[in-house]
């Protein structure tokens, strides 16, 4: 422990407020993990064909990394999401959300970071994910086609392709939202939250593509979970814009790593 002498006179001790900010962080962490396992298995929703589900734990996941950062945001995102797989039965998930999961959280934490650090990485960043998005879905849709030839895979593929142009439309959406919650309920969104939680859910969606894909050996199946998960992280959005905008009205804004006001959308605790 470090005792130093400020400017006023007062005795401040490095070592001990450190210490209490690491505390602080590890229950926070907890409570996250914790809040995003609850609101997961909450409100389950079967995705028809398939056997996955959908639920409103990614605004949780959302809300882990504003308040945490990408390392310890991704943590809880990991093991809340997976633990609530286990919860409700979904045993052969588990593994994959705790992957997938992590490294959504971490995409978010990064991106925000990133944007934050450099204008031009958010025109990288705007670039970079339609068409990744692109590539992802043509690949779908290849696959798709060459698995059968049939009524079924155009109806698969016709899904695939809405659901490739309603993801791209999907960021304007988002910025249209914050700009309104900006003008009637004062609460600031920062483009670089908006462009981390879209890539993050992007990230989400592909995930769980492949996952399907490999554990039931279908991949033309898993392109049916493509629209759900795309609506999942939409919610998550939404839900966690506007707690997190509620949240830094009022004093609890010193808990949040990347903060609204531009000054502190990409800091690093």
């Amino acid at each position: 422990m470090f005792k130093t002498i400020d400017k006023t006179g007062h005795v401040a001790y490095n070592g001990l407020m450190k210490k209490n900010v690491n505390l602080e962080k590890l229950i926070l962490t907890g409570l996250m993990t914790a809040l995003i396992t609850v609101t997961t298995i909450v409100i389950p929703i079967p995705i028809p064909f398939t056997n996955g589900y959908v639920h409103p734990g990614d605004s949780m996941v959302f809300m882990a990394v504003l308040l945490l950062g990408r390392r310890s945001g991704a943590l809880a995102a990991g093991f809340g999401s997976a633990f609530a797989d286990v919860v409700l039965g979904f045993f052969i998930w588990a593994p994959f959300t705790f992957v997938i999961k992590s490294v959504m959280a971490f995409i978010v934490g990064l991106v925000i970071e990133k944007c934050a650090e450099k204008h031009r990485n958010i025109v990288i960043a705007c670039i970079s994910a339609p068409v990744l998005w692109l590539l992802f879905n043509a690949a779908a849709i290849r696959i798709t086609n060459d698995l059968a030839r049939n009524n079924a895979a155009n109806s698969i593929t016709a899904i695939e392709t809405n659901s490739m142009w309603g993801a791209l439309l999907l960021p304007v959406l988002l910025i249209l939202v914050a700009v309104v919650l900006r003008k009637k309920e004062h609460i600031f969104i920062p483009p670089a939250h908006i462009i981390g939680m879209t890539g993050g859910g992007i990230f989400m969606v592909f995930g769980y593509y492949i996952a399907e894909g490999l554990i039931y050996g279908n991949f033309m199946a898993a392109v049916l979970g493509i629209p759900a998960n795309i609506a999942q992280f939409t919610v998550g959005f939404l839900i966690a814009a506007l707690l997190s905008g509620a949240l830094q009205n009022t004093s609890a804004k010193r808990y949040f790593t990347y903060g609204a006001k531009k000054a502190d959308a990409g800091k690093v605790l």
